[in-house]
């Protein structure tokens, strides 16, 4: 069973009397243990596509389904009590706090998951070190570099150990050598942690480290591929 499914779906936005198509019954299938990257300009659809699918937006039409669970059917609390358990987040602005150190960042989400503050700290120690930071821990914000930065982020994602991890133009705000790093440890968490990584990115310094390339324009996926392998299937 696929890990998610979007089935058809459509989401429209408007602004006065405009009204712009942003999805057009748009289908996909993505399975675990993969980097799945949505490619394409800024404005197709992808970043819609990827708050649809993590349960931040709800389509107007069509189903997202993740883990097997519709999201349309869930109510708003059963909605934050799913993303909570089974999700992860990776945005663009890294989201840090400026006065907490690297494991201070990472630990805070794992309170609201009931865990104490030993195991808390356990894991995002652990998280730390499988990114590469484990030498840089004790540093807050303003000592980190941005992709450093970038790499705490995913760190706070990873030590909620989610089966669904969702980043948003990850790169974009970075050099070339920070975003291979940061690219290739979503990779990396991806097939290690048999976790779903889905990424949308204008970056095309992404498509290589991928292992499936989904390219998007105009709220339609136009072509499926593995860069480094067989031909996908993009229809769910």
């Amino acid at each position: 069973m696929a890990a998610l499914v979007a089935d058809t779906l459509e989401k429209s936005f408007t602004t006065g009397t405009v009204r712009t198509d942003v999805l057009r019954g748009l289908s996909i299938r993505v399975d675990s243990g993969e980097l799945t990257l949505v490619a394409g300009p800024s404005g197709c659809g992808k970043s819609t596509l990827l708050a649809i699918l993590s349960g931040l937006l709800r389509p107007d039409a069509g189903r997202a389904i993740a883990l097997g669970q519709d999201l349309g059917r869930l109510r708003a609390r059963e909605l934050e009590a799913f993303r909570l358990r089974h999700t992860g987040f990776v945005f663009q602005g890294f989201n840090l706090f400026p006065a907490l150190d690297a494991v201070e960042q990472v630990a805070l989400p794992l309170g609201y998951l009931g865990l104490s503050d030993a195991e808390a700290r356990r894991r995002a120690i652990a998280a730390l070190e499988e990114v590469g930071l484990g030498s840089r821990m004790r540093l807050r914000p303003r000592e980190l570099s941005g992709g450093e930065k970038q790499r705490v982020a995913i760190a706070r994602a990873l030590a909620k150990e989610p089966q669904l991890l969702f980043a948003d133009e990850p790169t974009s705000a970075l050099d070339a050598g920070n975003g291979q790093i940061v690219i290739d440890t979503l990779h990396r968490i991806a097939h290690t942690h048999q976790a779903t990584v889905l990424c949308v990115s204008h970056d095309p310094r992404l498509i290589a480290h991928a292992d499936r390339v989904l390219a998007m324009e105009d709220g339609a996926i136009l072509s499926d591929s593995r860069p480094n392998g067989a031909e996908g299937d993009s229809t769910a």
